[in-house]
């Protein structure tokens, strides 16, 4: 029973997300503005560092992931597959540990092939700015900055296409 509700409070956050990121319809029919993706610095796993702001213009996609997660194992391939197919377009991908250790993240990293940018969120400071609730969690923020979907769970390479093209 406890394990049931915890479940539905975690999928009506996410939709609630979903809803608050994607921009609702008001009573009179317009589109509330679209949140903007909270700037932060990353350091990388290979030694430089990542800074979301730096990048304005250019489409990002952030995955929050953890290596003892299940789902982010399954999703993660289409991530890198995705990252290399779109290499030419002029978008980023950015992976983000969190609630790991450097070690195990690496070692997730190197186990599942995974080659685009990736760091550890030491002080989980990244995970809260966006709402991270569960994992996997992929944001796709747009050139202005703002954030233009959020997918909870494993993410299929078809969903990820899809995003993409709206960003570009």
């Amino acid at each position: 029973m406890r394990h049931t509700r915890l479940i539905s409070i975690r999928a009506c956050v996410a939709v609630l997300c979903i809803l608050l990121v994607q921009g609702c319809v008001d009573e009179v029919g317009e589109t509330v503005e679209r949140e903007a993706a909270a700037d932060f610095t990353l350091k990388l796993f290979d030694g430089g560092n990542f800074r979301l702001s730096d990048h304005k213009g250019t489409p990002v996609v952030i995955n929050f992931y953890a290596s003892w997660c299940l789902s982010c194992g399954i999703g993660v391939f289409n991530l890198e597959k995705v990252y290399k197919e779109y290499a030419d377009k002029k978008v980023l991908f950015i992976g983000v540990a969190v609630q790991d250790t450097e070690e195990k993240a690496k070692k997730y990293l190197a186990k599942h092939g995974i080659t685009f940018p990736s760091g550890l969120d030491e002080d989980e400071a990244i995970k809260h700015a966006y709402g991270v609730v569960g994992h996997p969690f992929t944001f796709f923020v747009d050139r202005k900055g703002l954030i233009a979907y959020v997918h909870p769970g494993a993410i299929t390479e078809e969903l990820l296409k899809y995003e993409l093209e709206k960003i570009l």
